[in-house]
């Protein structure tokens, strides 16, 4: 996967209503923030995002007669891309700080680049714990 992909992922998930210009404008201060406080070029940052953020597996819920069941099913390349955008926006949205969207998304990026305790790799890892937990669900993929 490019590292361009990863950032135009980012600036299509966060496209409201045709406003693209805005998206681009939130996804550069981020990264530039980010660049400057670790001193990371922006291809090595999404490189770290990726490494970081990458998953295999997703933990899906499927119905069986009367009763749900949480199925691991593996995740493929462009499922994984899209996967990491949803977690560090939704990371960022829910931070509750007085900050804008561009420093929240800055802060969870550089988190997630260092490698502290960011919201994305708490996601992450409870997804993780989901799929090895459900594992015995296997058989109900098809």
């Amino acid at each position: 996967m490019s590292n361009k992909n990863l950032y135009l992922k980012l600036i299509g998930f966060l496209t409201k209503k045709g406003n693209k210009s805005k998206a681009l404008k939130i996804v550069n201060s981020a990264f530039l923030n980010v660049s400057d406080k670790t001193g990371l070029s922006f291809s090595e940052i999404s490189l770290k995002l990726f490494d970081s953020l990458n998953c295999f597996v997703e933990v899906k819920k499927v119905k069986i007669k009367r009763g749900s069941h949480f199925v691991p099913f593996l995740v493929s390349p462009k499922r994984r891309s899209y996967l990491i955008v949803k977690w560090l926006v939704q990371a960022s949205l829910e931070d509750k700080s007085n900050l804008s969207f561009s420093e929240k998304l800055s802060s969870e990026i550089q988190k997630t680049v260092v490698g502290n305790s960011s919201r994305s790799l708490k996601t992450k890892a409870f997804n993780l714990n989901q799929a090895l937990s459900n594992r015995s669900n296997i058989h109900y993929r098809w």
